[in-house]
């Protein structure tokens, strides 16, 4: 019998010299519709294929997560602590603003909490997965929040679990897609506060607000479109025009999701 004829010694299917995984999983199948061919070269066929799907895998995770950070603008306060006399945006406030981004890119966040190396802390795990199969792990251990600003307790230790992971949740998605708040700084100017503590100034110039406005319907691009918000973040806290900031903010978003959806 010929060598050519001799089912024992024909090769594997040809590979590619970058293959991808369906051409790996086509030759597989081949290889394992012939009795001769070696099952350790098939299981090293197999272990390829695989390298090459969770790598592909981390790729579009890593692309996905590149143009939900692209689109994320800062998150406005829209609460007060008293004790620190700073603004901070909440929770809810932060999801409600970056969900709708990260979750159009097939991202998704899952929380859990580990016992923490570190006495009298609690490990809060975030787990960031994407619709490809990718996933990464992220955590943050932070003191239980027990004890007020005074140093004396103030809540049971149910209550300061809760508390803790409330916390640790909110900074862990900032962390995460890199989210700003209105006042990322010590929180003690009058553009972090409402009410009474807020700063009374002229609201922001009807022709700064008009330019804006031209400028967020014109704009075609998802960079450019982040440097107006920061321009626009600036002249409303300076103005302490929080109706204004707020206009602007839904008409950016809107043409954020424009410029999305024509790519």
């Amino acid at each position: 019998m010929s060598r050519a004829a001799d089912p024992a010694a024909q090769p594997l299917a040809v590979v590619e010299a970058k293959p991808d995984a369906g051409t790996l999983l086509r030759a597989i199948a081949q290889a394992a519709a012939n009795p001769a061919v070696d099952i350790e070269k098939m299981e090293r066929l197999f272990a390829m294929q695989q390298k090459i799907v969770a790598q592909d895998a981390e790729a579009a995770f890593n692309a996905a997560m590149a143009r939900a950070q692209a689109q994320i603008v800062p998150v406005a306060n829209n609460a007060y602590n008293d004790q620190t006399s700073s603004g901070y945006a909440k929770l809810s406030q932060i999801n409600k603003a970056i969900m709708p981004v990260y979750t159009a890119e097939g991202l998704s966040v899952s929380f859990d909490t580990e016992d923490s190396p570190v006495k009298d802390h609690m490990r809060t795990v975030a787990i960031v997965s994407h619709a490809a199969g990718h996933s990464r792990r992220y955590h943050l251990d932070m003191p239980f929040d027990a004890v007020g600003i005074k140093g004396s307790t103030n809540k049971t230790m149910v209550h300061a679990t809760g508390s803790t992971a409330s916390y640790s949740r909110r900074y862990l998605v900032c962390m995460i897609f890199n989210v700003a708040t209105e006042d990322d700084n010590d929180g003690n100017n009058g553009a972090g506060k409402t009410g009474a503590q807020a700063q009374v100034q002229q609201p922001l110039a009807p022709d700064a607000k008009a330019g804006f406005e031209s400028a967020i319907e014109t704009c075609a691009e998802s960079a450019a479109l982040r440097d107006i918000w920061q321009k626009i973040v600036v002249a409303c806290k300076e103005a302490k025009d929080k109706p204004a900031y707020d206009a602007l903010k839904v008409k950016v978003t809107a043409r954020a999701t424009a410029i999305k959806s024509a790519q």
